[in-house]
């Protein structure tokens, strides 16, 4: 992992995040801060109608900047373990796969994770933790490290929801699971801080 790289921000195309949030506005913030990688993760679902503009904007400034910058998405894990997200759009960007609604359901969450982990398009599982109504043992965390291997798919160390747990990122480590970090940042102050994750950082091997 390497503090200077931050692979979720967000930007003003949605409705949540700071209106100074632009793709502009990000890069200079990130060259401000010293980054040397950031991925551009919008919120995005097979409806969303900004994506051109968001991809377009995004070139204008690739390669014109010291700060390499990917171009992604964020994408909702749904029930059937699906993403919220155009195949196109999957196949041909970064994509993190991030649980975003409760399904007060472990089976029903096991198996949307592992049909998650299983789909090529996706790079990353994003701010991954159980729902509060449900934990998984050892052994289960075991064998959710396996198939992440198995896949190739990296786990998110996020900073705005302060996820995996302890006790997952150990077993994950132990289990040889590659981690990055992500600010989650919906505003410029928290692009590349990881001030509040330096504990979860500081167990990982």
């Amino acid at each position: 992992m390497n503090l200077k790289e931050d692979y979720h921000i967000h930007t003003n195309y949605n409705d949540h995040s700071a209106s100074n949030l632009t793709v502009k506005n990000i890069i200079k913030e990130a060259e401000r801060k010293g980054l040397e990688l950031i991925a551009l993760t919008e919120h995005v679902r097979k409806t969303s109608e900004w994506i051109s503009e968001y991809l377009n904007e995004i070139s204008e400034y690739k390669g014109k900047t010291k700060v390499k910058v990917v171009t992604g998405f964020e994408a909702k894990i749904m029930c059937n373990g699906n993403i919220d997200c155009r195949d196109d759009i999957a196949r041909d960007y970064f994509i993190i796969a991030s649980f975003h609604t409760r399904y007060y359901d472990k089976i029903i969450w096991t198996n949307a994770l592992k049909r998650a982990i299983e789909n090529k398009y996706i790079n990353v599982i994003g701010h991954l933790a159980p729902e509060s109504s449900f934990q998984l043992d050892t052994k289960e965390i075991e064998e959710f490290a396996k198939l992440i291997n198995k896949n190739g798919k990296i786990v998110e160390v996020n900073a705005k929801y302060k996820r995996p747990p302890e006790n997952w990122i150990k077993i994950f480590s132990k289990n040889g699971v590659k981690f990055h970090l992500g600010s989650d940042a919906h505003s410029l102050n928290e692009i590349g801080n990881y001030e509040s994750i330096m504990k979860l950082i500081k167990l990982i091997a």
